[in-house]
Formats: structure tokens, C-alpha cells, sequence
């Protein structure tokens, strides 16, 4: 097997050393996030009210052009000896705010529409590694079957692992397809892990739509003869930092083309998985492609439940979100399995009153 450039681990040790330079505590990261969205509203905001400026501007060139008429029509009747009645109008000094108002409202959508540009710019000028040679990767869209993975691509830097990922592995078949999901407490993204296993059947990347799902703990005492009815699916470790090595090692000879020929993800915390892959460099290039999801907040959780909603053909109104948004605070912080849970109790309440809009009674 070639030598990868580069893999989960060393992508993991690069995050750890920019948590140490640049070392925010949770509240610190939250009001990033909380500035950031409202800096993301204002400029919404700022757009509408041009919108609003352009639609006064139009109805103002065609009040004019109305007034301009009825002029035309009064002298026209004056030729004729009748008189015209006057036409409404605003007066200069009115008509002076007015345009003074709306120059202003337009300069500032003007200037959020630049900031949206520049930074998008600075995105897209972004270089996307291939983990496999190197090179810089040409990010393709997500193919349409890979649908379960659509509700992750609006949390930045989840996006842009999953469709390197994707990308990567579809361009290398013959390379390890293994997935480490980077979550914040070593447990609650199973969820995340199950979806790409759907998509990886889905696209034909895994031959069967069996996956099998394991605590650490508990794969650590069972013999690998419990998964030979995997074979050509997937199987999700959670928890991975604490199962065995050599245990680990056995999963990994199991799972090759030629044996049972099942795909490996792992999910785990940050410093744990970081320990374990340290302490285990004969695994390490066996496992490729990192999806860092630890950092998700209420905003990725909402985006998340908002993508859920959509994936199963329903809808959801504001009520029903800021409803969410109160229930994330009774799960874990970045907790997508719990989360997940509760969307689908929801979305079944939903499906039985024969609604596709999800309702705040669909909580009760």
C-alpha cells in the first residue's frame, strides 16, 4: 500500500496545536459564534432594506411618471376650457429625506454586500488538500445519493472534511475508505457515522447496507467471528480511544478487501483519539479521512435539524425552531445521536397527524 501524505492523526495533532495557539475557552468560542450570526443578520437585514429602498425608488419613478400624465391631461383640458384637478405631491423637503434615506440604506447594503463578497473570495481561495497524494483536490458536489451527508454541509468545517472525504475517496477506491469523526465527547456521533455509511452504500463505495454499531468497551471482550455477517459493510466504533490496540489491529486485518472487506470509522474525542493514535503508529495510515464535528454548537445543531427536516420531505417555521433551540439545552453540547433522537420522535408525531410541516404540538 502507498504511503498516504498525510492522515487522521496528523490532522488531529494540527488541530490540538491550534487549540494551543489559539487557546478560547467555550464561552469565548460561543460569542465568536453568536457575533458571527449576527453579523450574518445584519447583512440580511441590510439587503432587505435596499430591496425595500429599490421597491419605494420604483414606486416613486412611477407615482412621477402617473403625475407627469395627469399633467399632460389637465393642460390638455385646459386647452379645452376645463379645469384639471391637481396632482398629489410630496414636498421637496419630503422628497429631499426620502432620497437622503435611501441613499444611505443603499451605501450600507453596498458595503455588507462587499464584506459577503470579500469573504467569500477569501473562501473559495481556499486550497483543499488531497489526503491521499498531496495535490491540490477540485471539490465536486456531493453526489445526490449521498443525501444523509446534506444536513452536515452548512457547519463549516464539517463541510469542507466531508467533501474532501468524499471527493478523495471516489478518486482512490483502492485506498482505505476508513473515517475518523472527530465528536466532543467521545460519544453522541453515531449518528454521523451511520450516514456515511448510507452514502457509502448509496454511491456504490461499500457493497452492503449492513453496518454494525460498538462501544469500545464491548468490542474489547467479543471475538471478530460476531461481524463476519458485515461483510462489505461498514462498522462504527464509538468511543475508539478506548478500545485495545491490539484489538484494533485485529478490526483492521478483519476488515481488509481480500478478508471481510468492511470499512472502519471511529468516533471519539479529541484527545483521546489524539493518545491512541500516538501510542498506536502502526494503525495511523490506516485511517485517512478526519470529519471534525466537535466544535458544533446550537447554530450547526439547528443547521443540522433544519437539513434532518428537509431529508425526510418536511418543513419547519420559526416557532418550531426556536422550540428546538430551547430543547438543546436539556442535551449535551454537540450531542447529534440524542439530538437526532428527538427529531425523530418529532418528525414521527408529524408523519402521524398527516402533516409535511413540522408543529410545535409535534413536541408534546
Amino acid at each position: 500500500m502507498i504511503k498516504p501524505f498525510k492522515n487522521a492523526y496528523e490532522a488531529i495533532k494540527k488541530l490540538l496545536a491550534s487549540f494551543k495557539k489559539d487557546n478560547k475557552t467555550p464561552e469565548e468560542l460561543a460569542k465568536q459564534e453568536e457575533e458571527i450570526r449576527a453579523a450574518e443578520e445584519a447583512a440580511k437585514a441590510a439587503e432587505e432594506r435596499l430591496r425595500a429602498a429599490e421597491e419605494r425608488a420604483r414606486k416613486a419613478e412611477e407615482a412621477a411618471k402617473a403625475a407627469e400624465e395627469r399633467a399632460k391631461a389637465a393642460a390638455s383640458k385646459k386647452k379645452g376650457g376645463k379645469k384639471a384637478p391637481s396632482a398629489p405631491a410630496m414636498s421637496s423637503k419630503d422628497m429631499e429625506e426620502q432620497q437622503k434615506y435611501d441613499e444611505e440604506v443603499k451605501k450600507r447594503a453596498e458595503r455588507a454586500a462587499k464584506r459577503a463578497a470579500e469573504d467569500a473570495k477569501e473562501e473559495s481561495g481556499k486550497k483543499n488538500v488531497d489526503p491521499v497524494t498531496g495535490e491540490d483536490l477540485e471539490l465536486n458536489p456531493l453526489p445526490e445519493e449521498a443525501v444523509y451527508l446534506q444536513k452536515y454541509l452548512k457547519i463549516a468545517t464539517t463541510s469542507d472534511d466531508i467533501l474532501v472525504a468524499m471527493n478523495s475517496i471516489q478518486k482512490h477506491p483502492d485506498m482505505p475508505k476508513n473515517i475518523v469523526v472527530l465528536g466532543r465527547n467521545g460519544f453522541g456521533t453515531v449518528k454521523v457515522g451511520e450516514d456515511f455509511a448510507r452514502s457509502f452504500y448509496a454511491t456504490g463505495l461499500v457493497k452492503s447496507d449492513k453496518i454494525a454499531k460498538i462501544k469500545a468497551r464491548q468490542l474489547n471482550k467479543i471475538g471478530l467471528e460476531k461481524l463476519e455477517g458485515l461483510k462489505g459493510g461498514c462498522l462504527i466504533i464509538e468511543n475508539a480511544g478506548l478500545v485495545t490496540p491490539a484489538k484494533l489491529v485485529e478490526v483492521i486485518k478483519n476488515s481488509e478487501p481480500d478478508v471481510n472487506d468492511y470499512v472502519v470509522m471511529l468516533t471519539g474525542e479529541i484527545d483521546s483519539l489524539a493518545g491512541f493514535f500516538e501510542d498506536n503508529q502502526e494503525i495511523v495510515d490506516h485511517f485517512i479521512y478526519l470529519i471534525d464535528i466537535h466544535k458544533v454548537r446550537e447554530r450547526g445543531m439547528i443547521s443540522i435539524a433544519r437539513g434532518y427536516f428537509k431529508e425526510k420531505g418536511l418543513k419547519a417555521d420559526k416557532p418550531v425552531i426556536e422550540k428546538l433551540k430551547n430543547s438543546l439545552k436539556m442535551i449535551e453540547t454537540g450531542n447529534i445521536d440524542r439530538f437526532v433522537e428527538l427529531l425523530d420522535g418529532i418528525i414521527e408525531k408529524c408523519n402521524a397527524r398527516g402533516g409535511n410541516e413540522v408543529s410545535v404540538e409535534d413536541f408534546e
